[in-house]
């Protein structure tokens, strides 16, 4: 029996991927490098900061370490994303509601840190529905590990059996699959294509991954 329900946050509640190419536009330009959205969208989208730093000091031979790129991308992120909230994902508030509505349980489960999310719970005033988040800042291990959505599960106090997650990238799917958890994924403009497979079912929008729901937690 399905007693809750597990949101990735970027990407999946926000509409974020955005601003995190943006970010990362805006600080490569410093090294003479033009960043192209369609590489962001290939390799970088939805997979965590640190192996986004990884990859692009190696892609580029950029001068300095792969840790200085990540707190300069800290630094970065937390004037923006850390200060105001990206728009919400047309049809997450409605499915958020639904889901508290029907009594279920919620929790947030993102490789993103406390301080990106909490923009999204007061400003878009989705703190009521979530009192437990589940960010990198809880766990050893970020994403496609399954760390965070352990972490939201002991906090639920549930099984994985009794969970659904929902994610927008091939990294939160297979860190929910790690942890056992049933998975279903909505694609955005930045995750469109990839590899889902595992995935209960991908949708292309909030509104029919609802749909679906509707007929899973009967």
């Amino acid at each position: 029996m399905i007693k809750g329900v597990i949101f990735d946050h970027d990407g999946t509640l926000v509409d974020s991927e955005r601003k995190h190419y943006g970010l990362w536009v805006d600080l490569l330009a410093e090294f003479g490098v033009e960043f192209p959205e369609e590489e962001y969208k290939a390799h970088l989208a939805g997979v965590p900061t640190h192996f986004n730093a990884e990859y692009l000091v190696q892609r580029y031979n950029l001068p300095i370490s792969a840790e200085t790129l990540f707190n300069k991308r800290e630094n970065a992120t937390r004037a923006s994303l850390g200060l105001t909230a990206c728009p919400l994902i047309p049809g997450a508030r409605e499915c958020v509601e639904w889901v508290v509505a029907r009594g279920l349980q919620t929790a947030i489960a993102t490789g993103a840190s406390l301080a990106e999310v909490k923009p999204t719970l007061e400003q878009h005033e989705l703190g009521r529905y979530f009192a437990i988040v589940a960010s990198r800042d809880q766990v050893a291990r970020a994403k496609p590990a399954p760390d965070v959505y352990q972490y939201a599960l002991d906090q639920l106090g549930l099984n994985a059996d009794e969970c659904i997650a929902i994610e927008d990238s091939a990294t939160g799917l297979t860190s929910a699959l790690a942890c056992g958890l049933e998975c279903i994924v909505v694609e955005n403009d930045y995750s469109k294509g990839h590899d889902f497979t595992g995935a209960a079912a991908v949708f292309e929008d909030m509104s029919a991954a609802q749909r679906w729901l509707d007929t899973r937690i009967l």
